[in-house]
């Protein structure tokens, strides 16, 4: 299957993008991170994140760079998006002594199931546990779209692992899990869930269960 222009220029962009490792600031949109403790929280009153909430991602947005902190403040960032022109290390001004250049990577998440409905967001990563997360989301969009497929949209749940560290004990890692696949939007507008067949009526539950996840297409 011949993917249409659109989709092959984005699939172009986001390898290009890949291969190097909006200028990206706040906006209209609530940053988002795993704290310490393992909760996802966002905005600037740190609200976590409810646990029956869906996001949708859209490849677009992808986004790398870099970054810079200085005992926990932000010294200077530099972004580009996937198809403009990428940031370079040795294009970057120098740091004061003691402060270095970190890559970043970032995608921008709305909300479309659960409290978080509607509520547009930004994921920046630095670390190596979210540059992993977001690298595996980039790869599984690339791999869909050289396959044929125009569902590039990933539908994310916001979930964690967490491994052992011999000096800081336990770290908590994000983990992007992908829930379903919506089709690429029109410019402008918003993505639009795969075709599915009409669910077959139930009787109303007595109470209402926690939320399941749900299968708008197979992954």
């Amino acid at each position: 299957m011949t993917l249409p222009a659109i989709l092959q220029n984005l699939v172009g962009n986001l390898e290009a993008a890949q291969a190097v490792t909006p200028t990206t600031d706040g906006g209209d949109f609530n940053f988002l991170k795993l704290s310490k403790h393992g909760e996802w929280i966002y905005g600037a009153d740190e609200t976590e994140v409810s646990g029956d909430s869906a996001f949708v991602i859209d490849p677009a947005s992808y986004a790398q760079g870099f970054i810079a902190w200085e005992d926990g403040e932000l010294v200077a960032e530099k972004m580009a998006v996937a198809g403009s022109a990428p940031v370079l290390l040795s294009d970057l001004p120098p740091l004061p002594v003691g402060v270095k250049w970190d890559s970043q990577v970032a995608f921008a998440l709305k909300g479309i199931e659960g409290a978080e409905e509607g509520v547009q967001m930004l994921y920046k990563a630095s670390s190596k546990g979210g540059k992993d997360a977001i690298g595996t989301l980039l790869a599984a969009i690339i791999k869909r779209a050289k396959a044929g497929e125009t569902d590039l949209c990933p539908v994310v749940l916001l979930d964690k692992s967490s491994y052992k560290h011999k000096k800081y004990g336990k770290i908590n890692t994000p983990v992007l899990t992908v829930d379903a696949w919506m089709e690429m939007p029109e410019d402008g507008a918003e993505p639009e869930p795969v075709a599915e067949p009409e669910p077959v009526a139930e009787p109303e539950p007595v109470a209402e269960p926690k939320r399941a996840r749900r299968s708008r297409k197979a992954v």
